[in-house]
């Protein structure tokens, strides 16, 4: 006798099965959501686990905008706004965000499987989330480039809301924690293919697990359209010795088979002196631009020590800081440390922000890179060899520093094993990705320019890849037998090919200047965003020549 397949009677995640999970406190009260994001999470993720959000592309707007399909942007945009001032007022909401949220409430037991075959309430859903979008303008985003001045406590709230809690990380949402679903501001969307990120300009559906996501909102110069960075590529020699292999004993895994090792990283020639020669070479790049905004060095470049004697001396001039740090294990420790620090001086002007982001993945150097870096008298080419850094917890951070700029930073290994933090990348796309490198040349015919060129097709974001030149004249790729001094790549979705950023010999620095340029995007829906996506881009590059 044939027995029945479990599947066939397995019972079917319902819809109602599915927000009790994520919004158990929402369902149960009945009421509508009066916080967008909040009402944004349950509508997107539903049309997200569905498939749903392909609706927007087949058979929209609603019927009763047949006649006049132009008019459902702006009433939808219209409902945007009224619910932005309820939300903020503790005002009724308008009527048809009942209406819709009542659509949701009568499918309680409808598979969700099943939900985009429901055109009823594939719509309400797809409305219900660009309502939220609407209402949800600028939110997570500093100032205001129109030079709108005045109170606003939708804002004020989102802010508060974004503040990143301690192993809690940040989102918009109130009653949705984020150990379930984060809801983020958005400054990208894809202008091809069709996904549930095509459907927002100002919020985006986030994953909640291994990667807390941070939000900062840090405001420098909101009212500047130009930005000058200062890449400092150090250290200036690295050698072979750099690079040590450890005694299998020293590590923290035994067991791991004989072709594997470990190695750490020890820089040749610490810089001394280093704030003095940092801020000389600040100076003489503020004579070339007029103004530094940032200063950037690559992963590895610094102590712990050195970035706590250099942060405070440049964020005195009103820059930030965005260094990669090395850390010998500490008494106790097993392992090194390897991450970024990103320090921001915001007002009051005695207040900073200190941002700490580990590396998320091990370097793994292999034959090729062995004998690319000439360490085969440290490192037997036989083996594979990891680096020996402890992996610990993960985070990623997205900085809003102006209207168009909200900074991610990646550290090396990070841009190229995109897991665990592609999907929250992409969905948030940010205006700019700096990576710090510890890796050869950055050619366009090599990996950063590849995976560059991955985030500057979707989500949009312009990138900078940044290497040492000691590592980048260490360096033989097999095409390249030459040493080569192209220290920076730089990336834009505007723009051609990659701009390799070369360093000249009698040159200790490089000063690059990023413009904004503003691009329309549209949802799949059919909403503009008004032409204020911003693009940064590279608009010139200078040598800081070395003092004599």
């Amino acid at each position: 006798m044939n027995q029945p397949d479990p599947r066939d009677t397995e019972r079917p995640l319902t819809v109602g099965d599915y927000v009790k999970q994520i919004a158990p406190e929402i369902w149960e009260s009945y009421r509508m959501p009066a916080w967008p994001p909040d009402a944004f999470a349950i509508a997107a993720s539903l049309l997200q686990k569905s498939g749903a959000y392909t609706y927007a592309i087949s058979s929209w707007p609603p019927k009763e905008y047949a006649r006049s399909p132009n008019r459902w942007v702006s009433d939808i945009r219209q409902l945007g706004k009224q619910w932005r001032e309820a939300a903020s007022s503790n005002q009724d909401l308008p009527s048809a965000l009942a209406r819709w949220w009542k659509i949701i409430r009568d499918r309680d037991g409808l598979p969700v499987y099943l939900l985009r075959d429901d055109p009823d309430l594939s719509a309400a859903l797809l409305e219900l989330c660009a309502a939220a979008d609407e209402a949800s303008v600028g939110a997570g985003i500093p100032g205001d480039i129109s030079g709108k001045t005045g109170e606003d406590p939708f804002g004020n709230e989102a802010k508060n809301l974004l503040a990143p809690r301690l192993k809690k990380g940040s989102t918009l949402c109130r009653y949705i924690p984020g150990s379930k679903l984060r809801v983020l501001p958005k400054l990208h969307t894809p202008q091809s293919g069709i996904t549930m990120r095509s459907l927002t300009h100002n919020l985006a559906l986030c994953p909640a697990e291994d990667v807390e996501a941070l939000w900062y909102i840090l405001p420098t110069q909101p009212e500047f359209r130009v930005l000058n960075l200062l890449l400092i590529p150090w250290p200036e020699i690295v050698t072979p010795s750099c690079f040590r292999p450890l005694e299998q004993a020293r590590c923290d895994l035994l067991n791991m088979p004989g072709d594997y090792g470990f190695f750490t990283y020890s820089p040749a020639r610490p810089p001394l002196e280093i704030g003095k020669q940092v801020m000389s070479i600040f100076e003489r790049a503020a004579e070339l631009s007029g103004q530094i905004d940032g200063v950037v060095l690559p992963e590895l470049a610094l102590t712990g020590s050195q970035r706590q004697e250099l942060r405070t001396k440049i964020m005195e001039r009103d820059a930030f800081l965005i260094s990669g740090i090395n850390e010998p294990p500490s008494r106790g420790d097993r392992c090194g440390k390897n991450y970024l620090a990103f320090d921001v001086p915001i007002n009051p002007p005695e207040f900073v922000s200190e941002l700490i982001q580990d590396k998320h993945h091990r370097w793994l150097l292999d034959k090729r890179q062995i004998v690319q870096y000439s360490l085969a008298d440290q490192l037997d080419p036989g083996r594979f060899w990891w680096e020996h850094i402890g992996i610990g917890h993960r985070s990623l951070a997205f900085v809003a520093l102006r209207p168009w700029l909200t900074v991610c930073t990646l550290i090396c290994e990070d841009l190229a094993r995109q897991d665990p933090i592609a999907e929250l990348l992409r969905a948030v796309g940010p205006n700019l990705v700096v990576a710090l490198l510890m890796d050869g040349p950055q050619l366009g015919s090599r990996w950063p320019a590849r995976y560059a060129t991955v985030l500057a097709e979707d989500p949009g974001s312009s990138v900078l890849t940044l290497t040492s030149i000691g590592m980048s004249l260490l360096s033989r790729p097999p095409d390249f037998p030459e040493p080569s001094r192209v220290i920076a790549l730089w990336k834009d979705a505007l723009g051609g090919r990659p701009v390799e950023i070369s360093m000249p010999p009698e040159a200790e620095a490089m000063v690059l200047t990023l413009t904004v340029k503003y691009k329309e995007e549209w949802t799949a829906d059919g909403r503009s965003d008004g032409g204020v996506s911003g693009y940064p881009v590279l608009s010139d590059t200078k040598p800081v020549l070395r003092k004599r």
